[in-house]
């Protein structure tokens, strides 16, 4: 069972309840070549978590090890095939220069529940420096941003172009203040139970970048990333 929570275009739910996007697809190639039926299912991150440590689900199809310490001893990871970049946006008229979390000291910033944050804005967020404003959608955080019940949001590189062309704002609207340092191998995450699948995942995922399938994933699922974030 391949649970995940929604994270377009890397993973979110189709017209019929089915899973769409890069990871799923790409997903849906390694079962293939594995000979393996993959079923589909979402859930919040802790809820997800929690059922993963259980054995309720067995593979995540879009996981970071930078964000799924909790499952350390009980999570195995693929070669990454992507990566993932998380920004800082705030609406295009905040004045001001932010080069680290201090420069946001005051705001309300949007994030994602259960998400971890690196660069310092969890530390951040436990000391009462910054007020975190938690959401389950980064469309809720978006809305929330435009219409100035949040002073920024944290969110990633596609997923910030890909809610923002799907809901027809202008990038323009928005500025990238601050881009974390690491971006974030994404892979597969597979209970450690089927640790012995690790080899056989990780060829799949290897042809399909030899083979120009991960590339054509990419560009079907596009934008890309925020346009924006080249003028930082």
């Amino acid at each position: 069972m391949a649970v995940s929570d929604e994270w377009a275009p890397r993973i979110m739910a189709g017209p019929d309840g089915s899973a769409e996007g890069i990871c799923s697809m790409v997903l849906r190639q390694v079962a293939e070549d594995l000979g393996l039926d993959v079923a589909f299912g979402f859930m919040p991150k802790p809820r997800r978590q929690a059922a993963f440590r259980r054995g309720e689900i067995n593979v995540v199809p879009c996981a970071s090890p930078m964000w799924e310490g909790v499952l350390a001893d009980v999570a195995v990871y693929s070669e990454p095939f992507m990566m993932a970049t998380e920004m800082v946006v705030v609406p295009a008229g905040t004045k001001g220069v932010f080069r680290s979390v201090r420069d946001f000291a005051g705001m309300r910033v949007g994030t994602i529940g259960g998400y971890v944050y690196h660069d310092g804005f969890d530390e951040a967020f436990e000391a009462g420096m910054l007020r975190r404003e938690d959401a389950y959608a980064v469309t809720q955080n978006l809305q929330k941003l435009r219409v100035g019940r949040i002073d920024a949001m944290i969110v990633d590189d596609y997923e910030a172009a890909y809610w923002m062309h799907k809901a027809g704002w202008s990038e323009s609207d928005f500025r990238v203040a601050y881009v974390f340092a690491d971006p974030a191998p994404i892979t597969v995450m597979l209970h450690a139970s089927l640790r012995d699948f690790l080899p056989q995942v990780n060829a799949s995922l290897a042809r399909m970048r030899a083979n120009g399938t991960l590339r054509a994933l990419f560009a079907e699922y596009g934008p890309q990333k925020l346009a924006a974030h080249l003028t930082r």
